[in-house]
């Protein structure tokens, strides 16, 4: 039990953690100038990878408690719905992305 309670917390933790950091490197702060130009990360991977997770963070409580019923299918559905849309978008069409962020005249990072 204690075990199982110390790794939710460094998983809660780690989550908070990343989410933070996804939201701080678009405001542009501090954390954001110290990176070099090129080392910044793509604002639309930040928003598609934060997409996927809050998905996650709605999908699987629901999954782990109720993992027959409607809503957790439907939930499941649109999780993998999800998964793989941003999955191929980073895979297959990240430079169909760029080039088309470039065009409308947004910032890429």
């Amino acid at each position: 039990m204690l075990l199982q309670t110390v790794v939710l917390l460094l998983l809660v933790g780690l989550g908070v953690a990343a989410v933070s950091l996804s939201i701080a490197i678009p405001r542009r702060g501090k954390l954001y100038r110290g990176l070099e130009p090129e080392a910044r990360p793509r604002r639309w991977v930040l928003m598609a990878v934060l997409t996927l997770m809050a998905v996650f963070l709605l999908w699987f409580p629901v999954w782990m408690l109720w993992p027959h019923s409607l809503v957790g299918r439907v939930l499941t559905l649109l999780f993998g719905v999800t998964f793989f849309i941003v999955g191929m978008t980073l895979k297959w069409f990240s430079g169909f992305v760029d080039w088309y962020v470039k065009r409308r005249g947004w910032r890429l990072r």
